[in-house]
């Protein structure tokens, strides 16, 4: 129980770096980055992000543990990743793209 804990917060910092690295270099490719650029990348767009995808794989690897009916577990697979997929949509939809309209991210 203790590594699914681990992992969890392994998968969770991989993904808060990763979907920054993402966000920098396809929007940021000619704009000067600073602090403050890489605080409001982090924290508004990677965080948001991240933590859903975080708890899709502590449930997801909670299962893989626990569960031994293939059926069930593949059912139970697809239900935790539709379910992500309407979390990070609503994230993409209400947060992403209005915080995008009113505020330029790569702006010290």
């Amino acid at each position: 129980m203790k590594n699914a804990y681990v992992l969890t917060v392994v998968v969770f910092l991989v993904s808060t770096i990763l979907f920054s690295w993402w966000f920098i270099n396809k929007f940021g490719f000619d704009a000067k980055i600073g602090v403050a650029t890489l605080k409001n990348i982090v924290i508004d767009r990677a965080l948001l992000i991240s933590i859903p995808v975080s708890v899709a794989y502590f449930c997801i690897h909670m299962l893989w543990l626990h569960e031994h009916n293939k059926w069930k577990l593949a059912i139970s697979i697809v239900l935790i990743l539709g379910t992500l997929y309407t979390v990070l949509a609503y994230f993409f939809l209400f947060h992403i793209l209005i915080v995008s309209l009113f505020a330029d991210p790569f702006v010290d």
